[in-house]
Parts: structure tokens; sequence; C-alpha cells
């Protein structure tokens, strides 16, 4: 008994081109190889063969003209198209949408900027607040003279302690 030869799919498209004589002779060749070794082939081909002929046996169906005119003006709608990525409109769309892009960007850059200004830098007031005690006691710091009366006095113990004397007894 023939051993049974597997059969690809490869081999199952080309027997209808082999029958209608469109392949070059390379595969003309291996097909006939493969029809002379398998009776799976052939008995394959043989009914493809048959079918094609009852195929000829139908009547053919005729389009009618309008059918045709219908077809070939779809054909050629669809080769006058042009593409709309090649288009101006759309070059121009892109450029718009590139340069919206880079607006908002920057717009966002500047109130990211803005904020950080407004709520992180100094403002005067607040420079203000914190000299607060500076400016209550201003007057108090005026009558010590100069920078040269509060040096001598972080050096003289002595002139302390007196002060700290008189402003008891004044107290009392």
């Amino acid at each position: 008994m023939e051993k049974l030869t597997r059969l690809t799919a490869e081999h199952r498209d080309n027997f209808a081109a082999y029958l209608d004589g469109e392949l070059d002779d390379t595969l003309t060749r291996h097909i006939e190889t493969v029809l002379s070794q398998s009776n799976v082939a052939r008995n394959d081909v043989e009914m493809l063969a048959k079918t094609y002929e009852l195929l000829d046996l139908l009547p053919r169906p005729k389009a009618s003209g309008e059918f045709s005119e219908k077809t070939l003006a779809i054909a050629r709608l669809k080769d006058s198209r042009t593409d709309f990525l090649q288009s101006p409109t759309y070059r121009r769309l892109q450029r718009a949408v590139r340069w919206t892009g880079w607006a908002a960007i920057l717009f966002s850059a500047s109130a990211l900027s803005y904020s950080v200004a407004r709520y992180r830098a100094p403002v005067e007031d607040d420079l203000l607040l914190d000299d607060l005690n500076v400016i209550r006691q201003y007057d108090a710091y005026k009558e010590a003279g100069g920078i040269e009366f509060l040096n001598r006095l972080g050096l003289e113990n002595s002139l302390i302690e007196n002060m700290n004397a008189e402003s008891s007894r004044a107290n009392q």
C-alpha cells in the first residue's frame, strides 16, 4: 500500500494556477512531481478540473450597462481622490495644531512663573511684618544713639548692671 503524502496549503493553492497554466516552469515541474508521487494530489486536481468543467456548463450572467458604468465610475473616483494626508488643508491643520501646542506650552510656563512669583516672592508688607518688633521699638533704638553705644554696652557688664539698677529704682 502506498504511503499517503500530506499536501501543504501552498500546493493546494497552486493547483488552480497549474490547471490554468499560470505557473512558471519551476513550479509547474514541482507540481507535476507532487502529482506523480501522490494519489491524494492527483485526486484533488481531478476534482478541481471537474469542478471547472461543471462551472463552464452554467449560463453566464450578463451585467447590465448601468452596472458597468457604476463600477467604472467608482474605480475612476477612487483613482481621482487625493490622499487627505497629502492635501494642503491637512498641512495647514497640522501647522495650526503645532502652533497651538507651542502656545499652550508657553501659556502654561507663563502661568506657572506668575504663580511662583506671586505667592513665593516676598512682598514689601511681608518684609515689614518680619521687622515689626524693630519698628515698634524704633524710638527706643533711636535714643540709644548708634552702634558704638550698643557695642560698648555689650562689652561692659558693669554698664548693663548700672542700667538695670536704675530701672529697678525708677519702677519702685
